[in-house]
């Protein structure tokens, strides 16, 4: 269940050419093998014309949780990303009310 501090969090990566599936089982494994507390769910997008980019749409409870998640993970980014063109790109959005 979502609250008023829920975010949704927009994840975007673009592999080096040649590393597309490498990139894609890399984002895949991490959102399903990560302990992340404040993690609410996610959905994996391929671009429709671009084999080398990859999306993470993610739920989260918080931003906070969110940040404090990627702060765990620092340590270890420079090797999780190294099939990548270019670090990942990410967007901390917020449901605009009515």
């Amino acid at each position: 269940m979502m609250t008023n501090d829920a975010v949704t969090v927009l994840i975007e990566i673009h592999a080096k050419d040649g590393r597309e599936q490498e990139a894609r089982d890399a984002l895949i494994h991490a959102i399903e093998t990560s302990v992340k507390p404040g993690f609410l769910g996610a959905r994996v997008f391929g671009h429709a014309t671009d084999p080398g980019a990859f999306y993470s749409v993610q739920e989260w409870e918080s931003a906070s949780a969110f940040h404090a998640h990627m702060a765990e993970m620092a340590a270890g980014m420079a090797e999780a990303t190294a099939m990548l063109a270019e670090p990942p790109a990410t967007a901390v959005l917020q449901l605009i009310d009515r």
